[in-house]
């Protein structure tokens, strides 16, 4: 198998630094941030008065305050939404989207590297507060920040823009494919990681994106949209989330994967819609995207249509 890295070079990233940067962060963001310690990270929403989503990233504890990571096309709203509630707090957004790009490096690719150059992608402890860890490396002459993430197996290692060359220079030497974006997001959808801006907008509350356990404390204490978060953990009234589909193609349906972007039916009534497709290896086709109630547990069926075809989807197992 080809070992292949990621580039990913549209990542929104940003450092809340300054002494009040946990207050601050802790009262907009439904994980427990304010428990995180220096090189540890959670996964979090950053969410409105309304409970809405703001934004999703990775958060990583620094020594000037906090690392968010995340898709593309949040880091301006983000910083926004800061401001708009700091009021005298010591706590400043800095926008980092232009000075860094990310390669993501899975984790085969990472032995390759090891066994060729004696260079350990691992962690040296568990991540004993938050879920993640982060650590310094250095890659050829270049010093780069490593982060652990959940987008699939792999870290995520952060350039410096003007040391690109550099590095992708040095890691060329491993006979390592460098993927674009596109490649990416099929790995990530393999790994049934949702992504801001495809699955996850400023129109979704929390709970629907699926991932409870590993973005929202309930004990945490107060913070912006608190209520409605914690009301539907009460009620369990969220009416649609993000769930795994595997797609039944007939044979005779044709043309590419994103024609599979579409609603889902069921006894005449929509109820799903896929947001990202990928073909897996051995043929099966897996997509992410969003069910109604009705269709929340594995085996539920539904149809869609492509033209003048149907196909099958089912609600699968994550994984």
């Amino acid at each position: 198998m080809t070992n292949t890295a990621f580039a990913l070079e549209n990542l929104s990233v940003i450092d809340l630094v300054g002494t009040d940067a946990s207050a601050v962060l802790n009262n907009l963001t439904t994980n427990a941030v304010m428990k995180l310690t220096v090189g540890n990270g959670c996964e979090t929403f950053i969410t409105d008065v309304r409970g809405k989503t703001v934004g999703h990233f990775i958060v990583f504890k620094i020594e000037t305050g906090f690392r968010l990571i995340g898709a593309a096309g949040q880091s301006a709203r983000l910083a926004a939404h800061v401001d708009r509630y700091t009021i005298r707090e010591d706590a400043k957004p800095d926008i980092r989207d232009a000075e860094l790009l990310g390669l993501l490096i899975p984790t085969a690719t990472q032995k390759k590297i090891h066994r060729d150059a004696s260079i350990d992608f691992g962690w040296a402890t568990d991540a004993d507060n938050g879920s993640f860890r982060s650590k310094t490396m250095t890659l050829g002459e270049t010093v780069c920040e490593c982060f652990d993430v959940p987008w699939m197996d792999g870290v995520l290692v952060m350039i410096p823009v003007d040391q690109q060359s550099s590095v992708m220079s040095w890691i060329s030497q491993f006979e390592i494919a460098i993927e674009d974006e596109v490649a990416f997001h099929a790995a990530r959808t393999l790994a049934n990681y949702p992504w801001y801006g495809i699955e996850v907008t400023e129109t979704n509350l929390p709970q629907e994106i699926n991932r409870e356990e590993q973005t929202i404390s309930f004990v945490k204490g107060c913070y912006l949209g608190q209520e409605t978060v914690a009301r539907l953990d009460a009620m369990g009234q969220v009416q649609k989330k993000l769930v795994r589909w595997s797609i039944s193609l007939p044979a005779s349906l044709g043309g590419s994967l994103s024609d599979l972007l579409t609603t889902l039916d069921w006894g005449g009534k929509t109820v799903g819609r896929l947001t990202s497709v990928v073909k897996r290896e051995d043929g099966q086709i897996i997509a992410i995207g969003y069910a109604r109630r009705s269709h929340f547990d594995p085996g539920a069926t539904a149809t869609g249509t492509v033209g003048d075809s149907t196909f099958e989807a089912t609600v699968i197992e994550n994984e």
